[in-house]
C-alpha cells in the first residue's frame, strides 16, 4: 500500500516537472482547420497552397522564443487563414484570453461573419469547445465575444477606445494595421493602447502578438516600420535552370531581371533570373514556390521575425494577371499606388515636390473660356471662401478622368453677408448654361463650397440648394475622398437647425497626390490618338498666378511623439489648389470613376453627343464661336478687368474678374 502511494506521488511530481508539448501551429492547422472561403472552402487547410504560411505561424509557437511577429504582405497570399489558424490553435492548445483587432468594428464584424465563425463551426475540436451564441446568459458567446474553456476570444475595431482599454490579453492578432487611425478621438495611438493590454504578461514572457497588413505610404506605414525593425525575411526560391537562390521581384520591363511581359494580351509573363538571365516560365512557378524557404536578410541580436510576401510568390494568382493589373494602372497615380500596395506589398512613396508651374503654363491650349470641350460631359464647381471674397473653378470631366478647367476666378466681397455680392454671383454660377461643342448647354451638376470660414453664412446660403455641398478638408492618408456627412448646422443664436446643411468631409491627402500625378502626365506620345487618362487641360485665360497657386503645396516630414510622418504644407497662397481638390472630390462624390463604359456610352448619347468623338475640326470651330446671347449675358455688368466697384482686381495678381459669369 505504502509503495503504491509513493509511486503515485512520484508520478505526479514527474508529471508536474515535464514541460508542456505543443503541436506546431502549421501541423495543427493541417490536421484540424477547415477553410471557410475560397476555392478550398469546406476542406481542411492545405499547406501546399500557401507554403510560406507555415514558417510564419510556427514562429508564434507558445513554447517558442518569439513574442511578436510582423508580416508585410500583398493581397492574394492566403495569410488570413494563417491568422485564423493561429488563433484557433491557441484556443485548442493554450487556452487564454485572445483579442482580434481589425481597423473598424464594421470590418471585424464582416471578418467574423464571413470567415471566422464559419471556420469555427466547421473545425470540430473548436466548435465543441466554443459555447454557442446566445442572448440571455452571460456565459454564452456573442458575435464579438466567444467563450471557451480557459478564456475568451474577443473581436473589436481599432476605432473602439473602450475595447482597447479593457482588461489584459495574452494573445493578440492585429490585422491591416496600416488602416488603423493614427489617433483615436484625441486619446492617443490605438496601437499603444493595444500594447498596454499585454504588459502584465511581459515578465512571464508568454505573450504573443501577430500583426499583419498591406502597406500604405512610406513614412507613415505601421507595417513597413515593423518589418524594418525585424530580421526582414523573404521567401527565396531556386531558379529551375541554374539553381540560383533569389526573391521573386516585380522589376517590370525597366530592369534586366524580374517579371517580363507583353504590353497587350496575351501578356506571356515570364521571369528572368537575377543571377544568370535564365528565362523562367510560369509553369515553373509552382515547384519553385513549394520548395522555397524563409531567409532573414537582416539577422542580428534583438531582431524579431518579420516577413514580406507578395503576389509574385502566390499560387493563388498568376503572373499574367499581375501584368494585366500593371498595364491597367498606367497613367493613374491612384491605381499605381493600389498596384504597389495590393499586389507587390510595398509602400507607396509620394512625390512631395510640386510639378513645375512654368511647364504647365507653357503647355496651355486655346479653348474659349466658359465653353465645354467636345469630350467634357459633366460639370462640377468648387469654391474657396475667404474673408474678402471667394475663389471658384468650374471643371469639365471626361470619361477617362480627363479634365478641362473652363472657368476660374476670384470674386471680391464680404463673405459674412449672405445677401452680399459673392453669394449672388455664386447663385448665377449655379444657374448658368455653359455652351457645349455640340450646340447645347450644360449646367453644373454639383457645387462644393468650403464651409470652414464664415461657416454660419456659408451654411445659411447652402441650405435649401440641393446642388450645393458644404465641404470640410480632412487631413490624413487613410481618409476617403468624400466621407460620411454630419449635420452640424446652427443658427446665429447657437441653436441647432433641424433641416440644416450637411457638412461633407473631404480626404484631401490622397486627392493632392492624385492631382500632382495627373499634372505630371505628358501629352500624346508614341503616336497615341489621345492624351493619357487623367490628363489636365488648361487654356490661355489661365494666368501665372493660377499655376503658382495650383502647385503651391508640398510634402514635408514632421516628427510628432517620436513618429515621423509626411504632411502637406503650402509654400504659397493655395486657393486654386484647394478648389481643384474640391472639384476632384465632387467627381468622386458623383462616382464618375466607378462608372462603366456602357454607362458612359448611354449617358453621352443622352446628351446628344457621340461616344468617343474625337476633337474634329468642325467641333473645334464651333467651340471658338461666341456663346449665344441669352438674357443672362445681357444683364448689366462691369467691364472685364474690373471688380464690382470698377477697381482693378489686385493689380492683375489674379485672373480678370468676370461678374455675371462669362459676359
Amino acid at each position: 500500500m505504502m509503495n503504491s502511494v509513493k509511486a503515485l506521488v512520484a508520478g505526479a511530481l514527474i508529471s508536474g516537472l515535464t514541460p508542456e508539448t505543443f503541436v506546431p501551429t502549421s501541423e495543427w492547422m493541417g490536421e484540424n482547420l477547415v477553410v471557410s472561403t475560397g476555392p478550398a472552402s469546406g476542406t481542411k487547410w492545405d499547406p501546399s497552397l500557401t507554403p510560406y504560411v507555415s514558417g510564419i505561424v510556427d514562429c508564434l509557437a507558445t513554447d517558442g522564443p518569439h513574442n511578436r511577429v510582423s508580416v508585410r504582405k500583398s493581397s492574394q497570399v492566403g495569410l488570413t487563414e494563417g491568422g485564423i489558424g493561429w488563433v484557433l490553435s491557441v484556443v485548442d492548445q493554450t487556452p487564454a484570453d485572445i483579442l482580434i483587432v481589425f481597423p473598424t468594428l464594421e470590418t471585424v464584424k464582416d471578418f467574423n461573419e464571413e470567415k471566422l465563425s464559419p471556420s469555427i463551426e466547421q473545425t470540430k475540436c473548436i466548435a465543441d469547445n466554443i459555447q454557442a451564441a446566445g442572448t440571455r446568459s452571460a456565459k454564452l458567446s456573442t458575435a464579438l465575444k466567444k467563450r471557451f474553456k480557459g478564456g475568451t476570444l474577443g473581436l473589436t475595431g481599432a476605432n473602439s477606445a473602450a475595447d482597447l482599454r479593457s482588461k489584459s490579453k495574452r494573445f493578440v492578432y492585429a490585422d491591416e494595421i496600416d488602416e488603423w487611425p493614427e489617433d483615436l478621438n484625441g486619446q492617443g495611438d490605438p496601437m499603444e493602447m493595444l500594447d498596454a493590454r499585454q504588459v502584465s504578461f511581459h515578465a512571464l514572457g508568454n505573450w504573443r502578438k501577430f500583426e499583419t497588413s498591406t502597406p500604405t505610404n512610406k513614412g507613415s506605414s505601421r507595417i513597413d516600420a515593423a518589418f524594418e525593425e525585424g530580421d526582414q525575411r523573404y521567401w527565396f526560391v531556386k531558379c529551375p535552370c541554374c539553381g540560383a537562390k533569389q526573391v521573386l521581384e516585380f522589376g517590370g520591363n525597366d530592369t534586366k531581371h524580374g517579371l517580363k511581359f507583353n504590353r497587350t494580351f496575351p501578356y506571356q509573363a515570364h521571369y528572368v533570373c537575377k543571377d544568370n538571365g535564365c528565362v523562367i516560365e510560369h509553369h515553373h512557378k509552382r515547384d519553385m514556390v513549394l520548395n522555397g524557404e524563409w531567409i532573414a536578410t537582416m539577422p542580428g541580436p534583438g531582431r524579431r521575425p518579420s516577413f514580406h510576401i507578395d503576389a509574385l510568390s502566390s499560387l493563388l494568382t498568376t503572373w499574367d494577371i499581375i501584368a494585366e493589373k500593371w498595364w491597367g494602372a498606367q497613367g493613374n497615380a491612384k491605381k499605381l499606388k493600389a498596384f504597389r500596395n495590393l499586389w507587390l506589398g510595398l509602400v507607396w512613396e509620394e512625390r512631395g515636390d510640386a510639378p513645375e508651374w512654368k511647364g504647365l503654363y507653357l503647355r496651355r491650349e486655346d479653348y474659349p473660356r466658359g465653353h465645354v470641350p467636345a469630350r467634357g460631359y459633366v460639370l462640377t464647381g468648387a469654391v474657396d471662401v475667404q474673408k474678402n471674397g471667394v475663389y471658384y473653378e468650374v471643371v469639365a470631366w471626361g470619361r477617362d478622368g480627363e479634365s478641362w478647367s473652363i472657368d476660374v476666378d476670384f470674386v471680391p466681397g464680404d463673405t459674412s453677408i449672405v445677401e452680399g455680392d459673392c453669394y449672388r454671383e455664386l447663385e448665377k454660377l449655379l444657374a448658368w448654361n455653359f455652351p457645349t461643342a455640340y450646340g447645347g448647354t450644360y449646367q453644373l451638376s454639383v457645387l462644393g463650397i468650403d464651409g470652414q470660414y464664415n461657416a454660419h453664412t456659408v451654411r445659411a446660403w447652402a441650405r435649401g440648394r440641393p446642388k450645393v455641398m458644404v465641404l470640410r478638408g480632412d487631413d490624413g492618408h487613410l481618409k476617403p475622398a468624400v466621407g460620411t456627412p454630419v449635420k452640424n448646422d446652427i443658427d446665429y443664436g447657437g441653436r441647432k437647425i433641424s433641416n440644416g446643411a450637411l457638412v461633407w468631409p473631404v480626404g484631401t491627402w490622397p486627392l493632392k497626390s492624385q492631382l500632382y500625378g495627373q499634372l505630371r502626365l505628358e501629352g500624346r506620345k508614341d503616336g497615341a490618338e489621345q492624351d493619357p487618362s487623367g490628363y489636365c487641360y488648361f487654356s490661355e485665360f489661365h494666368d501665372e498666378m493660377y499655376f503658382r497657386q495650383l502647385t503651391a503645396e508640398y510634402l514635408k516630414d514632421v516628427t510628432r511623439n517620436g513618429r515621423t510622418s509626411r504632411v502637406w504644407v503650402p509654400a504659397f497662397e493655395n486657393h486654386y489648389h484647394d478648389v481643384r481638390i474640391y472639384n476632384m472630390a465632387m467627381r468622386e462624390y458623383m462616382r464618375l470613376p466607378q462608372m462603366t463604359e456602357e454607362w458612359w456610352d448611354e449617358y453621352i448619347l443622352s446628351l446628344g453627343a457621340t461616344p468617343n468623338d474625337p476633337d474634329e475640326p468642325d467641333l473645334l470651330k464651333r467651340m471658338r464661336e461666341p456663346a449665344p446671347v441669352t438674357a443672362q449675358a445681357e444683364q448689366s455688368a462691369p467691364e472685364a478687368g474690373s471688380n464690382v466697384n470698377g477697381e482693378h482686381n489686385r493689380s492683375g495678381s489674379y485672373l480678370t474678374y468676370r461678374p455675371d459669369f462669362l459676359k
